[in-house]
């Protein structure tokens, strides 16, 4: 005799271990050959300077106090990383949503009404507990909970790297705003011996020894410096507003940096690039969309097998109802199963499988080229960082010989084999190569910057 109870109990246990064989997505070391196709993974990074391991903590730099506090107000203030965690905060909530199913349900029902005849258990005055749970006897709701459960964790890692790259942006920016500080300052300088060497001019044609040439040259020199004056003044106000904007204020041009850039290390391990797939968030964000998407062709696969769906109930009804039928007694209680395989659906579980592959192809190709950037920032950091210190070298030394120059201008103007002019013109070229120094200073901290962001390392705050 078939019995509901014993065969519903059954079917629940059979359930819950069907339910908890949920198939797993290939790992990291399996996935990444997958997605990189031909490409294979240097054992060492091709411009690297050093073999050392990479030390997520050191910058390349010693920040000061000002720049650590700068970012911290942009981890608490940036409109960007208030966006991420929005957006981290959707999936935290589509993962409870997503466990929900997993569990039974429970209601409260009520009703009254006046009827000379009831016509079913609930059409009359009475109120009673309901409750349903669907079984997952293929996996089905454990897959779609595991894809929520890595998009939610996709979600905490794109917040991360959004915090990492703000860190980065400030600290550029701030780099960006010291320099244009110190530009300012050497053109203003440069702007006063143009303007030293016209007041000499003008007082050497009064004397017959310079032409209204020499005068007309000397005052396009002045035109030429404070052209040059304004338009670094220009740049510091754009850097000012970028960095306040990333700290999330109003972009007023008034915030300002260290008077002087700090000295970078001489070289900066790099580690090797396989620790690079486990360390940068972006990665890691794009391999648990990955397996967002596998789980989703689980959940469409399964979509195709029949579903068991158990409802049961208990209730109370008048007793005047009770009285007219001397079989019914409170309470009453009910328990149903219902089974539902699909048959024909016009093709569309198929389609929907279709899609959802097509979709991890995208998800797979997307991991790759997250990767294949990743790769590509941090080779192009190390290859800048070589040239960038080449460059610096040598305008050091050519810093050091202008200053020996201007030095020997002006003893030979104390004993008299120069003039005041021919020293200032010295020191023109002193002040140009120190702006040139600068320049390529600031370009190779930002990308000291860049190198640590592409490595994964972390910001202080």
């Amino acid at each position: 005799m078939f019995n509901l109870k014993t065969s519903l109990a059954a079917l629940s246990t059979t359930g819950l271990l069907l339910g908890c064989a949920v198939s797993s997505p290939p790992n990291q070391h399996e996935l990444m050959p997958l997605a990189l196709g031909k490409t294979t993974l240097a054992k060492q990074w091709k411009y690297a300077q050093s073999a050392g391991q990479f030390d997520a903590e050191t910058l390349g730099f010693t920040p000061d106090a000002t720049l650590k506090a700068l970012i911290a107000e942009s981890q608490s203030y940036n409109n960007d990383l208030r966006i991420a965690a929005a957006r981290l905060e959707q999936s935290r909530a589509a993962l409870k949503a997503a466990g929900a199913p997993l569990l039974p349900s429970l209601g409260f029902a009520a009703q009254t009404g006046q009827s000379a005849l009831p016509t079913s258990n609930m059409s009359t005055s009475g109120f009673g507990l309901v409750a349903s749970w669907e079984i997952d006897l293929w996996g089905r709701l454990a897959s779609q909970q595991a894809a929520s459960d890595s998009r939610f964790k996709a979600s905490e890692l794109d917040l991360l790297y959004s915090q990492q790259a703000i860190a980065a942006a400030v600290t550029r920016a701030w780099i960006s705003t010291s320099e244009a500080q110190q530009q300012l300052a050497i053109s203003k300088k440069m702007l006063g011996y143009a303007e030293q060497q016209l007041q000499l001019t003008q007082k050497s044609q009064q004397v017959g020894r310079s032409t209204g040439q020499d005068i007309a040259l000397n005052q396009a020199n002045v035109a030429l410096y404070r052209n040059q004056f304004a338009a670094n003044q220009q740049v510091l106000n754009q850097a000012q507003r970028s960095l306040e904007v990333l700290l999330g204020r109003y972009p007023a041009a008034e915030v300002t940096a260290a008077n002087q850039l700090p000295t970078a290390a001489m070289t900066l391990p790099a580690g090797i690039p396989s620790e690079l797939m486990t360390r940068r968030p972006d990665v890691l964000a794009a391999e648990q969309r990955f397996r967002a998407a596998f789980q989703d062709v689980e959940v469409a696969k399964r979509a195709r097998l029949p579903s068991l769906k158990l409802t049961g109930g208990v209730a109370y009804i008048e007793e005047s109802v009770i009285q007219l039928d001397p079989s019914l007694k409170n309470p009453l209680w009910a328990l149903t199963g219902q089974l539902l395989a699909p048959i024909f659906t016009g093709g569309l579980l198929e389609a929907q499988v279709e899609a959802k592959n097509a979709k991890q192809l995208e998800a797979m190709a997307q991991y790759s080229k997250t990767a294949m950037m990743a790769l590509n920032e941090v080779e192009g950091a190390l290859s800048n960082e070589r040239v960038l210190l080449q460059r610096q070298t040598a305008l050091q030394t050519q810093t050091v010989q202008f200053k020996k120059a201007v030095e020997l201008a002006m003893v030979q103007l104390k004993v008299g084999k120069a003039d005041r002019y021919s020293v200032l013109q010295q020191q023109f070229n002193l002040a140009s190569a120190e702006a040139n120094l600068l320049r390529v200073q600031s370009e190779r901290l930002s990308n000291r910057v860049s190198l640590h962001q592409a490595l994964g390392g972390h910001f202080p705050s």
